[in-house]
């Protein structure tokens, strides 16, 4: 976390980001709804036009929210790891030649760099993938009771 809280303009607008992604991809069911159900019941054209131009509203909403998303939470994930090698770099080359007589460089140049590709996709994708389905299960939850307590 200390790592990450660098960064909390780029953590505010990756959660603003997944927040207005999530609550896109729950209106665009309900969009859709409406535009069948009131488009094609009304006699004039409009109806449906101003529904479905209202559809691609959110339709290209999602996908802006969804691709800023993705790059803020790539580019976070990417600086955390740049900064953790770093640090970690600057602690081993700080050590004492006992200790490489011990321990084999190439082990712990390997490690090193297995370490930090785990850590880069544990918080990058997978946290961003996991903390929108939470949002979107919580979202569908609520509106399931609004809808039909």
């Amino acid at each position: 976390m200390p790592y990450v809280l660098r960064y909390q303009s780029m953590v505010g607008a990756a959660a603003l980001f997944l927040l207005l992604a999530a609550a896109t991809t729950l209106a665009l069911p309900t969009a859709v709804r409406r535009m069948i159900d009131h488009g094609f019941a009304a006699a004039d054209g409009q109806f449906i036009n101003s529904y479905f131009a209202m559809l691609l509203a959110l339709a290209t909403l999602l996908a802006v929210s969804s691709a800023l998303r993705y790059y803020y939470v790539i580019t976070i994930g990417e600086r955390v790891v740049a900064d953790l090698r770093r640090e970690v770099f600057s602690r081993v080359t700080a050590l004492s030649p006992s200790f490489f007589d011990v321990n084999q460089s190439g082990e712990i140049v390997s490690r090193l760099t297995a370490d930090t590709t785990q850590i880069k996709s544990a918080f990058g994708a997978s946290a961003s993938q996991a903390l929108r389905n939470l949002i979107l299960c919580l979202g569908a939850m609520g509106m399931m009771i609004l809808t039909s307590p």
